[in-house]
């Protein structure tokens, strides 16, 4: 049997963003070997600034898919009751001997809870006609608009940086007040074709 230690590594995704202060979130944790172990049953802590733990899990017997030993887990996780920019650590702890512990930091923002729906509605500039595939931001907020052009995003009140992009348009960013449900109305124009070198 081989007694050296084995370095797992440890991948988090699915962190939602923002976060909701206060509320539950959930996000994913994985954990492999690069010797292939079986890592069923890995605890998985994640611990908040203070290092009190606020969520664990165990990860389960069945591989994430089209990988052959990422072993993982779902966690529900409390959020910070503020606002403003946090972190966690995330611990992976191996219940078999040969296996290190691995440990993540994950940065995110916790946002006041959404109050109110705020529809953005995407144009071309000139043409006026829909744009689809829009990637729009509203605060720490995203979504993106349908083959209509629109897009909803749930939003606390306050005053809030609106964002609009698209491949093959100009970045469009402003801001806007938001007290109540709302329709704001967008116009993103088309970005100039660079002009081709020419070679002598």
């Amino acid at each position: 049997m081989n007694e050296e230690n084995h370095e797992i590594s440890l991948a988090v995704w699915d962190v939602p963003s923002p976060v909701i202060a206060g509320r539950r979130a959930t996000l994913k944790a994985g954990i492999t070997c690069p010797s292939g172990c079986d890592l069923t049953g890995t605890r998985i802590d994640v611990y908040d600034e203070t290092g009190a733990r606020v969520g664990a899990g165990e990860a389960g017997s069945v591989p994430w898919p089209a990988t052959d030993a990422l072993y993982w887990a779902e966690l529900e996780v409390s959020a910070p009751g503020r606002e403003g920019d946090h972190s966690w650590t995330v611990e992976a702890t191996s219940p078999e001997p040969p296996h290190d512990r691995a440990t993540s930091i994950v940065r995110f923002v916790a946002s006041r809870p959404p109050e109110h729906r705020v529809t953005l509605e995407v144009i071309e500039k000139g043409s006026g006609v829909p744009l689809g595939g829009v990637e729009v931001r509203l605060g720490g907020f995203r979504a993106a608009t349908n083959e209509a052009g629109v897009a909803c995003v749930e939003v606390p009140g306050g005053t809030h940086e609106v964002c609009a992009w698209k491949i093959g348009y100009d970045l469009l960013s402003s801001t806007t007040h938001v007290a109540g449900d709302t329709t704001i109305h967008l116009e993103v124009a088309a970005a100039p074709e660079s002009e081709q070198p020419y070679w002598m």
